[in-house]
């Protein structure tokens, strides 16, 4: 299939970005790679911002749709049973044999590590991540929200850093575990996440309850 003009500067820019960064690209690297004259790059994307923008909300339009499916078709569901939902879209994509998946998963970990691009992770996943929050209390009713909240950041946390292959994973288990063996990491991610959301909801109950004390 031919790829057009624009999806090939994309496509440049994506792998860039996942392997420099944003402030390690210019637009006439992407436009070297991409193999486009610089001035087709700023015609279609006035400045680098908007270009980095465009390359995450591209994928992420993708992955919300295919999470909003799969959650759409749970009722009543376990913590486990709703983690696995959220995970499985990214999952399949880059196990799908991608490469712009997979720099796509190195570039989301860039994106949640750095405040600057906050409002854009709002944009991007901001509508499923509310939606996220919300089946978490469903499924977890000892839950406040604000913990709620910090258990799907937490479960953010470890799905990019997991799905971003650092090799960190292979070096620490000397080769029995391969970082880029995405099927076998949904399982322990999925029993890590949920167990991490309850014990968040037990710590809060423990810390509500009164205090009882011994007359003497």
């Amino acid at each position: 299939m031919n790829r057009s003009k624009k999806d090939r500067i994309l496509d440049a820019a994506e792998q860039l970005f996942s392997e420099r960064g944003f402030d390690g690209v210019s637009m006439r690297n992407v436009a070297d790679t991409a193999e486009v004259g610089l001035g087709l790059v700023t015609y279609h994307f006035t400045t680098k911002d908007v270009l980095f923008e465009d390359v995450v909300t591209r994928r992420a339009e993708v992955l919300n749709s295919e999470r909003r499916k799969l959650l759409s078709e749970l009722d009543n569901p376990s913590l486990e049973e709703l983690l696995e939902a959220f995970f499985e879209p990214y999952r399949r994509f880059i196990a799908s044999g991608s490469k712009g998946w997979r720099a796509y998963a190195r570039l989301h970990a860039i994106l949640t590590q750095d405040s600057r691009w906050t409002d854009l992770a709002a944009r991007s996943f901001g509508a499923v991540a509310l939606e996220m929050v919300e089946r978490i209390m469903m499924a977890e009713p000892a839950i406040s929200r604000g913990e709620a909240v910090r258990g799907y950041v937490h479960v953010i946390g470890i799905m990019v850093s997991v799905f971003a292959e650092t090799g960190l994973i292979d070096r620490f288990s000397d080769g029995a575990i391969s970082s880029r063996d995405v099927a076998t990491s949904i399982s322990p991610m999925v029993r890590f996440g949920a167990a991490g959301i309850r014990a968040l909801a037990i710590s809060e109950t423990a810390a509500s309850a009164p205090l009882v004390t011994l007359n003497s």
